[in-house]
């Protein structure tokens, strides 16, 4: 699978990527120019954070998700299997399942602090833990869930952004909030939503190959081409380009 770019495709990325940002910024001088009376532009700022979210997660929906890999009988002659497979296959699953586990965590505690009671104290102990990213390994193994999950990873990047974007306009601290910071010793909530959910992407990509049709089940797994590598570039430029995004955002 490969992900082709049109011109028309780059002049939106371009524009949303350099030149929405500073619209954004012009929306919101203009709303503190006057800031204690009702303004049109407070409307469009706000509402601005949410179309950014809304374009990374339909993008996202529509073009690292529903996979299709085009393999031949004749490439399984020279497959993975065996103990290489296991590890791979072992590996693979449990990075995904942890990963998502943690983001999952992350947005419950960030939700619980920021919307609900600052001062409130999340724990999961270390049973719940392992418990949860089994299941999320079982939902891995099949297609449908696998892709809901992938779904319900998507929902939590806009609820986490759509939060942050709030908490940015009426000032609320949000800082040190999240599991994330538990792992990252990183303070830009932003940079570290995306870091989480392109790994993930990542992640899904990779396991989405790896358990292709019957792979597993006839425990072979074809040597990925280069082209098959490509969408992992492909996914690590587009959260390269919404990380500069929020850059100029935020600078």
């Amino acid at each position: 699978m490969i992900i082709k770019f049109s011109a028309l495709n780059l002049l939106v990325i371009f524009i949303w990527v350099f030149l929405f940002p500073l619209v954004q910024k012009q929306w919101l001088n203009l709303y503190l120019f006057d800031i204690n009376n009702f303004s049109f532009y407070k409307v469009l700022y706000y509402l601005s954070g949410l179309i950014s979210s809304t374009l990374i997660f339909i993008n996202s929906l529509n073009k690292f998700t529903f996979y299709q890999f085009n393999i031949n009988k004749e490439r399984f002659n020279n497959a993975m299997g065996g103990k290489t497979l296991f590890f791979i296959a072992l590996s693979s699953s449990l990075a995904l399942s942890w990963l998502v586990s943690i983001y999952l965590f992350s947005f419950i505690e960030f939700f619980l602090k920021v919307v609900i009671n600052d001062s409130f104290v999340f724990n999961i102990n270390f049973s719940a833990r392992i418990f949860l990213i089994f299941i999320f390994i079982i939902l891995s193994l099949f297609r449908k869930t696998n892709i809901l999950l992938k779904k319900i990873n998507l929902l939590i990047f806009f609820s986490f952004t759509s939060i942050i974007w709030y908490s940015k306009i009426n000032n609320i601290s949000i800082e040190g909030k999240t599991f994330f910071n538990n792992y990252l010793n990183i303070d830009n909530i932003y940079f570290l939503n995306i870091l989480f959910i392109s790994c993930i992407e990542i992640m899904y990509y990779l396991w989405s190959f790896i358990s292709n049709n019957n792979n597993l089940s006839e425990w072979k797994v074809p040597v990925p081409y280069v082209k098959e590598v490509i969408p992992i570039f492909s996914i690590i430029s587009f959260y390269c380009l919404v990380a500069i995004y929020y850059l100029i955002l935020e600078s």
